[in-house]
């Protein structure tokens, strides 16, 4: 029966997010293709601009508008004539609601509509940015849902805490080991797997998807909302992509369109083993044989992305994805095997962070028949298949970061010896193997950055780049570089303090103050990836289902080619369903820092007192961390994707 919870239990939190979707969908609303109803025209909340269903209409004088919640059609119905007046757009985004006076009329026209502006400076205003002027406020989470959610954060940490633990040391001690399902036992899937067209053809389809990208990003329609690329990669694949992390693990690194152009190019050839490519087969200089310079490229882009406004410019979006081909393709030309993947995707190594809490998982089947095999094919390679690309030794593989799922072993073991296995959730890091201080600093700096792209998001991020401005007298690009260093750095500090703390009051001198440090560090990946998930659903659940509209005219050239053209599409969910999946998450990836917590406290520590003690200091981080991805999802959104 455990084995049956365990194995379970992923899929059934999975089966309780769509539950809640179901719920919420079915509150009102008329159902087209498994989505609520496709209006023939925008319906647009007058208040946060946000586009809505046709079931929230109220009406008005005889004429319907249409909310995203309550709290906006009840701030309209306060005081329509605020919202209905005609005033200038720049004076509208300062919170000044003054009509236009007569005579003094200004106009410019963008995405074929003519706006009004109450001065020349403000036309020039927003003729310097006008996608801004378009954003729609998302509101975050309710007061009564926000305090509810941090009186369960402090309940779960203080309260019950300690039973908590110690029914955790009891189960583990009495049943061993966490159970495995082997999904290779299932024939017909072990089969596809092997197949040497399986891979391709999945390769090929993203590969598709990733093309019309770069097509319609160079030469498609640059206004945003009329162009597919920005929509379908910064809100479905890169909003998706923890998603899928989640449920199957690296299961992009098998079909990575970039590392398919690469590997194709390099070993001229689609599928089958490779016998002789064009590379060098050089070694990756041994200094950056880390995960440092996949850190270094994800901080780049974070800066990029939120500091000029990428996903808002679909040339440029299109042109960051020629430099990740770029940077694959030199790789495979110049490294042995594929060295990039390893030590150099940023993609591929925050999904291997966040892959330690995925519910699957490619191991060796039996370690003493991998001991007794001579052959090492997994590793080497065989007439059947190529060697592991990210030097991967089966016997040895203890977590998921650097496998990318090619499936190459399963091909090439003699013995039948590798497994595609089904597991509890957070199991690599519950499991106690040797920490690495690059994979430690990147979870933190996962933990930062994540919370720092959705305070870019709120006033407060405003409030905080004024700040910087008025202090030091630098300009909005050298202002907002240190802020982001500020914001980044600033978590790190006050872990780096609470670790102290807690290796003094467990009274710690046998491990060093840095092997504590990154020890610990595993502990936060939780929550890091849970508020991940509820900001990344914020964008994906609301903004996701533009692209239906996009597939007919993914240029922007006036095609219709499957007649959505024209159509808007509800979000997949409303608000208030929204909010219950988000605190949902929240509250999941705090209860998972605890138990992980306790896991690396009774690893540390033979002495309960000790490892409790230890534990206190860890438990403030981590309600801390919780409580600020909580306030993030309190402050209304900006969504500049409002123009896609």
């Amino acid at each position: 029966m455990r084995r049956f919870t365990a194995l379970a239990f992923p899929f059934l939190c999975a089966m309780l997010v769509v539950l809640v979707i179901v719920i919420g969908k079915s509150r009102g609303g008329l159902e087209l293709a498994g989505g609520r109803m496709a209006s023939p025209g925008p319906r647009i909340d007058p208040v946060c601009h946000m586009e809505v269903g046709d079931e929230t209409a109220t009406m008005l004088d005889g004429v319907p508008y249409f909310f995203c919640s309550p709290y906006c059609r009840d701030l309209f119905l306060k005081t329509p004539k605020r919202f209905l007046t005609e005033v200038c757009l720049v004076c509208r985004s300062q919170g000044k609601y003054t009509p236009i006076p007569e005579g003094e009329r200004f106009e410019a026209t963008w995405q074929g509509k003519t706006h009004a502006f109450c001065s020349a400076e403000h036309r020039q205003v927003f003729r310097d940015d006008p996608a801004g002027f378009f954003m729609h406020t998302m509101w975050g989470i309710p007061n009564w849902l926000y305090y509810t959610s941090v009186a369960f954060i402090l309940i779960v940490s203080f309260g019950v805490f300690e039973w908590l633990a110690a029914r955790e040391d009891r189960r583990g001690k009495a049943s061993g080991a966490p159970p495995r399902l082997n999904l290779l036992a299932f024939a017909p899937l072990h089969h596809a797997i092997i197949h040497p067209l399986t891979r391709f053809f999945a390769r090929a389809v993203v590969l598709a998807a990733f093309v019309l990208i770069i097509a319609a990003g160079l030469f498609g329609n640059q206004i945003p909302s009329k162009n597919i690329a920005p929509i379908l990669t910064w809100t479905v694949w890169w909003g998706g992509l923890v998603w899928l992390i989640l449920y199957f693990g690296k299961a992009w690194c098998y079909v990575c369109p970039w590392e398919s152009i690469a590997n194709w190019s390099e070993g001229l050839r689609f599928w089958g083993p490779k016998k002789e490519g064009l590379g060098l087969g050089l070694k990756w200089p041994r200094l950056m044989r880390n995960i440092w310079p996949a850190t270094l490229l994800f901080v780049a882009l974070t800066w990029v992305e939120l500091g000029f406004g990428v996903t808002m410019n679909p040339r440029a979006t299109a042109w960051l994805g020629l430099g990740m081909v770029g940077l694959a393709f030199v790789s495979a030309f110049l490294f042995d095997r594929e060295s990039f993947c390893r030590y150099g995707c940023l993609v591929g190594r925050i999904s291997g962070l966040y892959a330690l809490f995925s519910p699957v998982e490619v191991r060796a089947v039996d370690h003493d028949t991998c001991r007794a095999c001579r052959s090492k094919a997994c590793f080497k390679g065989s007439e059947k298949g190529d060697p592991c690309p990210t030097f991967q030794y089966l016997p040895g593989m203890e977590q998921n970061t650097y496998c990318i799922s090619c499936m190459e072993c399963l091909k090439t073991c003699d013995r039948d010896n590798v497994a595609l296995r089904l597991r509890p959730w957070a199991s690599d890091l519950a499991a106690r193997y040797r920490p690495r201080s690059d994979e430690a600093y990147l979870a933190l700096l996962m933990l930062s950055l994540a919370g720092f792209h959705g305070l870019t998001m709120t006033g407060a991020w405003r409030e905080i780049l004024d700040a910087i401005q008025s202090f030091t007298g630098l300009g909005e690009t050298l202002a907002f570089t240190l802020g982001m260093a500020g914001l980044m750095v600033m978590p790190g500090l006050i872990y780096a303090v609470l670790v102290a703390l807690s290796r003094w009051m467990a009274q710690e001198h046998e491990t060093g103050y840095r092997a504590y440090f990154i020890r610990y560090a595993y502990a936060m990946l939780p929550i890091a990836l849970f508020y991940h998930l509820a900001h990344n659903s914020e964008h994906l659940l609301m903004e996701g289902q533009k692209v239906l509209a996009l597939l007919s005219d993914p240029f922007g050239w006036e095609w219709d080619l499957f007649g959505t053209a024209e159509k808007t599409f509800a979000p997949l969910v409303d608000l208030p369903t929204l909010w219950l999946i988000q605190v949902l998450f929240v509250m999941i990836g705090h209860v998972y820092s605890l138990w992980i917590a306790r896991r690396i406290a009774s690893a540390l520590f033979q002495d309960p007192k000790r490892a409790f003690r230890s534990q206190v200091p860890m438990l403030i981080a981590m309600v801390l961390f919780s409580l600020v991805s909580l306030w993030l999802l309190k402050q209304p959104m900006e969504m500049r994707t409002s123009a896609m």
